[in-house]
C-alpha cells in the first residue's frame, strides 16, 4: 500500500512543477519518473488544485461595467493602433512616396492669397499603339505621328489658355501630372503584335515630346513641376504587382530619365512616385495623383459606365486619407479614358482616343483630350477645361459595296 504524501512533499513537487519549464525536467529535479509526476499532476486536477501558482485574471470593476467614458476612451484608442498600423502597412507597401523635391514657388506663402499654378495633366497617353479607323467605324485613328500632333496641341493649348486664366492672379508655374499610361506597353499579346513600336522605342519617343514640351513651357512660365506615377500599361510584369509597382514601370523610367536631364535645369524639378500614388502641395493645397487602376473599384457597369467607379474611387481615396490622418483636396486620377470633374476629382481622358477595345464594349465615343486647371491659393480648383486634341470632324464611314443594279435610293 502506497503511503499518502505528506503536506511537505506536496509542497516540494508543486514548486518543482513551478520552477521547471517541462515535467521531465521538474521530475529530473526531484528524482522521479515524469510518469509518477505526471499520475500526481493529474490527480491533483482531479481534486482541482492547480499545481503551478497561475494568475488570476481580475473581473471587471464596478467603473468599468458602468463607466461609458471607458469604454468610449477605450474604443478611441483601438482606433488611433489601428489607424497607427494602417499608416505603417501602407508605408511599408509603397503608398506613400519617397521625400518629394518643391520648389518653393508651391508652398504656403506667408500671407499672399492671389498666387496660382497651371496644372497639365497628361496621362493615357498609351505611345505606339495603331487604331485603324476602319475597326472603329472610322471614329478614330492613332499611331506615333498622331501622338506627337496631339501632345504638341496639349502643349501649345496650355501656354494660350493659362495666361488668360491667370489675368487677375499671379502665376508662379506650371504642373505637370505624368499619371500613367504613357507608353502602349506589350502587356497583351494583341499589342505586341499591332504596336508600331516596341516598348523601349516608345519610352524614347514620349521621353523626347516630353523634354521638348517642358522645355517649351519652362521657357514660358519659368517654373515647371513634374510628378510622375505609374499606370498599368507600362508595367514590364506581365500581372500589375502591388511591390515595386514603380521600380517595374516604363513610366517611371521616363520620369527618372527626365530628372536626370533637367538635373542642371534650376527651372524644372521632376518627382516620381516610388508606389502607386503621390501626394504633394500646391499651396495650402494637398493633391494626391494616382492612376486609377488601383482604386479598388473595378469597371464600369452599366448606363453610368466609367463614372461610377470614378466617384467611388475618390471617396475610397478620401477615406483611407481620414484613417491615417491625411486629407486630399485634390484628387488626379486617370485609366478610364473618360473625363470627368465629381467634386474635387479630376479624372482624366486619353490622348489616344476612341479604340478598338472601347468599340467592342461598347463604350461612348469620346474625343481625345486632357485636363488643364488653374490651382488658386485661396479658391483651390478654380477653372478647369477638358483640352479636346482633335478638331471636330464626321467619321469617316467605310465605303459599302452594292451590286450592280441593285437601288440604293
Amino acid at each position: 500500500m502506497v503511503a499518502p504524501l505528506t503536506d511537505a512533499e506536496i509542497k516540494r513537487r508543486i514548486d518543482a512543477v513551478n520552477a521547471h519549464p517541462t515535467l521531465r525536467a521538474a521530475a529530473r529535479a526531484l528524482g522521479l519518473k515524469p510518469s509518477t509526476l505526471g499520475h500526481f499532476v493529474e490527480s491533483l486536477k482531479a481534486q482541482r488544485q492547480a499545481p503551478p501558482e497561475m494568475p488570476e485574471i481580475a473581473p471587471p470593476s464596478p467603473a468599468e461595467i458602468r463607466d461609458v467614458n471607458f469604454w468610449r476612451n477605450k474604443a478611441k484608442k483601438a482606433e488611433e493602433q489601428a489607424a497607427t498600423s494602417e499608416h505603417v502597412l501602407r508605408e511599408m507597401a509603397g503608398v506613400f512616396q519617397r521625400p518629394l523635391s518643391l520648389p518653393e514657388w508651391v508652398l504656403p506663402g506667408s500671407g499672399e492669397t492671389g498666387r496660382a499654378v497651371g496644372l497639365v495633366h497628361l496621362s493615357d497617353l498609351h505611345c505606339g499603339e495603331v487604331v485603324r479607323p476602319e475597326e472603329t467605324g472610322g471614329i478614330n485613328a492613332y499611331n506615333p505621328e498622331i501622338f506627337r500632333r496631339r501632345f504638341r496641341r496639349m502643349i501649345d493649348a496650355s501656354i494660350r489658355i493659362l495666361p488668360r486664366w491667370s489675368s487677375d492672379c499671379d502665376l508662379k508655374g506650371v504642373v505637370v501630372a505624368l499619371n500613367g499610361d504613357l507608353v502602349s506597353g506589350d502587356i497583351h499579346a494583341e499589342l505586341r503584335e499591332t504596336n508600331a513600336l516596341t516598348s523601349h522605342e516608345q519610352v524614347a519617343l514620349v521621353t523626347d515630346e516630353a523634354a521638348a514640351g517642358l522645355r517649351k513651357l519652362a521657357d514660358t512660365f519659368g517654373a515647371v513641376l513634374v510628378t510622375v506615377t505609374p499606370g498599368n500599361h507600362g508595367r514590364t510584369t506581365e500581372k500589375t504587382h502591388a511591390k515595386r509597382m514603380a521600380a517595374l514601370s516604363y513610366d517611371v523610367m521616363i520620369g527618372n530619365i527626365l530628372a536626370r536631364e533637367f538635373a542642371s535645369d534650376p527651372r524644372i524639378t521632376v518627382n516620381c512616385a516610388s508606389g502607386a500614388d503621390i501626394v504633394f502641395p500646391l499651396f495650402g493645397w494637398s493633391v494626391l495623383q494616382t492612376h486609377g487602376d488601383s482604386m479598388g473599384t473595378g469597371g464600369g457597369m452599366g448606363f453610368a459606365g466609367p463614372e461610377l467607379p470614378i466617384v467611388r474611387g475618390g471617396k475610397k481615396i478620401k477615406l483611407s486619407g481620414f484613417a491615417t490622418g491625411e486629407h486630399y483636396d485634390i484628387i488626379l486620377t486617370a485609366h478610364y479614358h473618360t473625363s470627368s470633374n465629381p467634386g474635387t476629382v479630376l479624372a482624366n481622358g486619353s490622348m489616344v482616343g476612341y479604340s478598338e477595345y472601347a468599340l467592342r464594349i461598347r463604350g461612348l465615343p469620346e474625343p481625345p483630350q486632357q485636363w488643364l486647371a488653374l490651382i488658386h491659393e485661396k479658391w483651390g480648383l478654380r477653372e478647369r477645361v477638358p483640352v479636346v486634341l482633335e478638331d471636330p470632324a464626321r467619321p469617316k464611314r467605310a465605303r459599302i459595296r452594292v451590286p450592280a443594279g441593285m437601288s440604293v435610293s
